[in-house]
């Protein structure tokens, strides 16, 4: 085992206290509030531009990844500004009590633009989706800290990460099953444009519940003391982040997953919607999805405790690859055949969301065992700055795509525009599943070296 470099050691701080199921789970619970928000600005934005709005899909996929790119560049920077929180009320915890209002205000404000080409639609749009992008980051990421600053027992972190897992899993469920039937029926009275507003605040006045009780469950978990007093500095996180390449190989795998897994997504309501011809079979395959997300978890979770995070995401590779030629072959033969295959693609890609944020906290140990530096809000903040730039990525490059092939809104798509949804949705998953198993195949920390890490660590504090 190498030695660490030669920079001063961070003062440890001591042992958090041992996490009830209770806690772990309130906890955890937090994400199922997150992603009322993430579900719809993921799976419904693009679409809800393009066939509500009627913005030009150009148009909607620059704004949407000008929107993501600039919450991914935020990330890192909350990131730093959450290192230095000190405060009764912990580092990360007044984050959350404090920015989920002005989060569930932006959200709604998010889909009241007016509908393309109305004067300065395109720019209200834009403001409108960078101001919650811009909340959400503030929120976010301290939330997403949490989990690497309230334990460093690993197991603790796996069940965490399970509970943060199955709770947004079953909130993607309730999003993907609800959104369109519930729009459809606020349709005949309030009219289209105000059915979206008002379930955005429904699930804002929820999204806001479940965060701050998730918040009031972490209360003394991540409570300053004098062991904080002096942070790390920027340069030696940039320092450290460097030496720190089990973190840069999962930013990288994170990143690939997350470009190719938004374009097919993205892609599943077009699918149903002009090349099946029912656009409500495209919200049950987004509930299916989110399903069986949720039933795969566990055995995930276990894989993880057992063999290890790598062993888990490279094991999960199998059946998303497998899921997307199967979905392939399925084109033309009958709903079941799809399902089947959407199935078979989202339980392998439940791996990837289990090791992923288990992996970060670890990678935040090996860092510190490595440098001595320790800054858990700048590793998230980075992990989450991959990500929400490749989605941008993803949906910019989806949305000239469109524009590109032809795409005409809620018309009749020509087999050029067919054939191009068809092609992204085999070729990108295949690739970006292929690449990301490349990259976690070097992943190097095994459990029982991440328990010597700890120990180390443990041992440069002890008096």
């Amino acid at each position: 085992m190498p030695s660490p470099a030669q920079l001063p050691d961070e003062p440890v701080a001591p042992a958090a206290p041992a996490l009830s199921l209770y806690r772990k789970l309130a906890i955890g619970i937090g994400d199922f509030g997150f992603n009322f928000y993430w579900q719809i600005a993921s799976l419904y934005l693009l679409y809800f531009y393009t066939d509500v709005l009627k913005l030009p899909p150009a148009a909607a996929g620059a704004i949407y990844m000008a929107a993501l790119i600039w919450d991914a560049v935020l990330d890192p920077v909350v990131g730093l500004f959450v290192d230095k929180t000190r405060s009764r009320f912990g580092r990360y915890r007044i984050y959350l009590v404090l920015g989920s209002l002005p989060l569930a205000a932006s959200f709604i404000f998010m889909l009241m633009p007016p509908t393309y080409p109305a004067v300065g639609a395109v720019v209200l749009t834009l403001v409108s989706h960078i101001a919650f992008r811009t909340f959400y980051a503030i929120t976010s990421v301290p939330y997403a800290a949490l989990s690497a600053r309230v334990t460093r027992d690993a197991g603790d972190r796996a069940d965490i990460t399970a509970a943060r897992m199955v709770s947004a899993a079953l909130s993607a469920v309730l999003v993907a099953s609800v959104t369109i039937p519930f729009i459809s029926w606020l349709e005949a009275s309030s009219g289209r444009r105000s059915a979206w507003i008002i379930i955005a605040a429904v699930y804002a006045v929820l999204a806001t519940a479940i965060v701050q009780f998730s918040a009031y469950a972490a209360r003394g978990l991540d409570a300053s003391s004098e062991h904080d007093a002096a942070g790390p500095t920027l340069p030696e996180k940039l320092r450290a982040t460097r030496a720190n390449w089990p973190l840069l190989l999962v930013l990288l795998a994170v990143g690939v997953t997350s470009f190719v897994n938004t374009i097919f997504q993205k892609n599943i309501l077009y699918y149903f919607k002009y090349v099946v011809g029912d656009a409500k079979l495209g919200s049950l395959a987004l509930g299916l999805w989110a399903l069986v997300t949720v039933l795969c978890v566990p055995l995930w979770t276990m894989v993880a405790r057992r063999w290890g995070k790598r062993i888990a995401w490279l094991s999960g590779i199998g059946p998303y690859l497998l899921g997307t030629v199967l979905w392939r072959l399925a084109d033309g033969h009958g709903t079941a055949a799809l399902f089947g295959a959407l199935a078979c693609m989202s339980g392998g890609l439940a791996a990837y969301y289990v090791s992923f944020w288990a992996m970060l906290p670890d990678t935040v140990e090996y860092g510190e065992w490595k440098t001595g530096v320790r800054s858990e809000s700048f590793a998230f903040g980075l992990l989450v700055f991959g990500q929400k730039a490749a989605l941008g990525l993803g949906a910019g490059g989806l949305g000239l795509m469109l524009s590109r092939v032809g795409y005409v809104a809620d018309g009749v798509q020509g087999p050029e525009v067919l054939g191009a949804i068809k092609a992204a949705m085999l070729w990108m998953p295949l690739a970006g599943g292929l690449i990301a198993a490349a990259l976690i195949a070097y992943y190097p920390i095994s459990p029982g070296r991440h328990r010597a890490m700890v120990d180390e660590i443990a041992a440069r504090g002890a008096p």
